[in-house]
């Protein structure tokens, strides 16, 4: 499956949380992140995917399906035996999960199964993992899917997810991240943990991540004992149209908005200024191909069919009028050339 890219926005709790996990099973992680974010900012999952409450005595389980290849690095990755068992795994393992009020372990994710077709995936997740991961009381990080799921260092994940957006550094000490990564009892030496955690991680970053860093150690006395993480840009590396999209929300309404078009939405839609500001990628195509007056009398056309409809979604009916109409300009647009 081609991976559509976006920037997903994790619990800050979620990105420290104590955790050995293969690079699998972080795939398994990012695509759930994906799922609860689509949930909280109300919109459509994608058809492939499924999410479903089942009732369950005193707690709630939740029924997730994926197509097999959601946790595909790319569409060449034929791996499905190490997909199996990253589910197999992360059933049997959790995370340490800390707030203001608690510390527990939360176990993952539960009856992982595959279907007969070999062409989707279920699991259950209780509650509180979803709590856990939609957690955001000590902030959040942001940082693009797909540059996340084509790692192949799970060091390279953790750094990544620890440094995107980072404008300043930010010190850790050697036992902090040890712990972090649940390798306390490996690389004795500190030697060994910058040369097989902290270089390769670096490396990789590199060479295709949009963050990257520079590292210095801290010494106590003589010796070392945490690492001094300078985060650094690189632009080169970063999603064009995910730029874009972050420069559009940035702007004014009325770039792409006029003043009536607004107030009209406004009005009769009850549309706010974050609901135009998530939609601007649309309005922005439409504002190249009609003219004001053509695209009131469309919104007025609109609003006149919903009443006969009687359709009682109208911001939904709206929004995927506007796409259709889009298509429609686009495939006309290309049909004459």
């Amino acid at each position: 499956m081609k991976i559509n890219n976006k920037e997903l926005i994790q619990s800050y709790i979620l990105t420290t949380a104590k955790y050995d996990y293969s690079v699998y099973e972080k795939r398994i992680l990012y695509r759930i992140v994906e799922q609860l974010q689509l949930l909280i900012e109300g919109k459509t999952l994608n058809k492939n995917y499924s999410m479903q409450e089942i009732p369950h005595e005193d707690i709630k389980l939740f029924k997730f399906t994926f197509p097999f290849s959601a946790f595909k690095k790319n569409e060449e990755d034929k791996n499905h035996a190490q997909i199996k068992k990253a589910l197999l795994s992360l059933e049997k393992k959790g995370f340490e999960y800390e707030d203001s009020e608690v510390w527990e372990t939360i176990n993952i994710l539960y009856l992982p199964k595959v279907f007969k077709n070999k062409e989707y995936i279920g699991f259950t997740l209780r509650e509180e993992i979803i709590q856990a991961f939609l957690d955001f009381s000590k902030g959040f990080k942001k940082y693009e899917l797909k540059t996340a799921m084509e790692f192949e260092s799970v060091y390279s994940m953790r750094f990544y997810e620890l440094l995107s957006n980072q404008k300043t550094p930010i010190n850790y000490s050697i036992d902090t991240l040890k712990e972090m990564f649940q390798i306390e009892n490996k690389y004795k030496l500190t030697a060994d943990f910058l040369r097989y955690v902290i270089e390769p991680a670096k490396k990789e970053l590199d060479k295709c991540s949009p963050y990257t860093f520079h590292y210095e150690t801290i010494k106590t006395g003589r010796k070392i004992t945490g690492i001094r993480f300078i985060p650094i840009h690189q632009p080169q590396f970063e999603d064009e149209s995910l730029k874009k999209q972050k420069a559009l929300k940035q702007m004014s309404n009325r770039w792409y908005i006029p003043k009536n078009i607004e107030d009209y939405l406004k009005y009769n839609y009850e549309f706010t200024n974050k609901e135009l500001n998530n939609n601007l990628s649309l309005f922005e195509s439409l504002h190249n191909h009609l003219s004001e007056e053509e695209l009131l009398d469309f919104l007025v056309e609109l609003k006149a069919q919903s009443v006969l409809y009687e359709i009682k979604n109208l911001k939904a009916y709206l929004i995927g009028s506007l796409k259709h109409k889009a298509e429609q300009i686009f495939e006309q647009k290309h049909m004459k050339k």
